[in-house]
């Protein structure tokens, strides 16, 4: 049976593994300096201005050739060093109760020296609202007894699946500057955030919004890594040397490369992916061919009665409410991920499509749940 556990239970898309096997035996030079990096980083800067339809980058006067990529192992790491990168000793970061680097990082933000505050946000939304009560909250201390909001946290798409719309993002770009902020924007999931129906942004919007952001490929089809695009010049400075210190930079980073030119790669039919657009690089139609198969799988759960969502998600994650016996009868048979237990006779299982999710795949639940019915 397949298992709905996350969307990194796969290795990698078999484009990803042929370029990595075809360019094995080639001796590059390390630590990202290597032409397959350059033409990652060529790539991802072509991609984020090649989306700017709305004249974003135009509007916020940022030349693709001005944007810092650099590439790490995982999400952690990433967001480790964009947020240490950026803060001074006493600043801090706002984020939603439920972010990822609020709760699953095992302190990792904390152990940089730089405390999360929290909002009372939902779904991990960041709100203008939700930000606001913070900086008041520090307003109405003592200031320098506290530490000092300085970056707004927010991913795409969230810890539920849910997504930011321009206006939105639009929104707290404009509090951040009123009141002296920097926007980080985790990626982790961003192809998956960019496919879905209810997100309006492209690309080159989320560059426009964010001082730093990430492109994960980790879960997008690369066998492991995630890419930093850095538009600040004040985080650019010097942040290779805090990635050396941080133990970020890979001696082979060439295997970091070779994965994000090919997932950036303009190839027509992107790799055989059915939900492929034109000529779009491959990374983008994973991240649709993702959502498009969790759209798949809710459709069947729905018509057999699982209707209860704890989120209204519209990427590739799925969160259904259930009572416990069924909630374990999920997770033994499809691997569901247990997320949370709302109350003493619920849970919450999370079903989580990717890039390697077929048909078949949800062909296989609809029958497993007939069956069950029959029984």
């Amino acid at each position: 049976m397949h298992s709905f556990r996350n969307d990194y239970m796969e290795g990698a898309h078999p484009r990803v593994m042929d370029a990595l096997v075809r360019t094995n035996a080639e001796q590059q030079i390390g630590y990202t300096e290597d032409p397959w990096c350059m033409k990652a980083r060529t790539a991802i800067r072509r991609a984020i201005v090649d989306s700017d339809s709305k004249g974003a980058l135009r509007a916020a006067n940022i030349a693709g050739a001005s944007l810092q990529v650099e590439f790490v192992s995982g999400g952690t790491m990433a967001n480790l060093l964009c947020i240490g990168a950026a803060l001074r000793p006493w600043e801090c970061v706002i984020a939603t109760p439920d972010g990822h680097v609020n709760v699953h990082e095992t302190g990792a933000i904390e152990g940089t020296g730089h405390k999360v505050l929290t909002t009372d946000d939902v779904d991990g939304v960041l709100t203008v609202e939700g930000v606001d009560a913070v900086m008041r909250a520090h307003e109405m201390g003592r200031n320098h007894h506290m530490v000092k909001p300085r970056m707004l946290y927010l991913s795409l798409a969230t810890e539920f699946g849910a997504v930011f719309t321009a206006k939105q993002l639009a929104d707290l770009r404009s509090y951040a500057n009123k009141n002296d902020l920097l926007i980080f924007i985790d990626g982790a999931r961003l192809a998956c955030g960019l496919a879905s129906e209810k997100c309006d942004l492209t690309l080159a919007d989320v560059c426009a919004a964010a001082d730093v952001f990430t492109i994960g490929g980790t879960k997008n089809g690369a066998l492991f890594g995630e890419a930093i695009v850095i538009r600040n010049p004040a985080i650019q400075r010097d942040f290779k040397y805090y990635m050396k210190q941080r133990g970020a930079i890979l001696a082979k980073g060439r295997l970091l490369g070779v994965q994000f030119a090919t997932l950036f790669e303009t190839t027509g039919a992107a790799a055989g992916i059915e939900e492929a657009q034109g000529d779009e690089a491959m990374y983008f139609s994973m991240g649709r061919h993702s959502v498009e198969a969790a759209a798949r799988l809710k459709d069947v759960l729905v018509r057999h009665g699982y209707d209860t969502f704890a989120s209204d998600s519209s990427t590739n994650q799925l969160f259904l409410t259930l009572d416990n016996d069924t909630a374990d009868d999920f997770i033994r048979a499809f691997d569901a991920d247990l997320s949370a237990r709302p109350d003493a006779s619920h849970t919450i299982v999370r079903m989580t499509c990717s890039w390697a999710t077929t048909q078949n795949d949800i062909d296989e639940v609809d029958r497993m749940l007939s069956g069950a019915e029959q029984e």
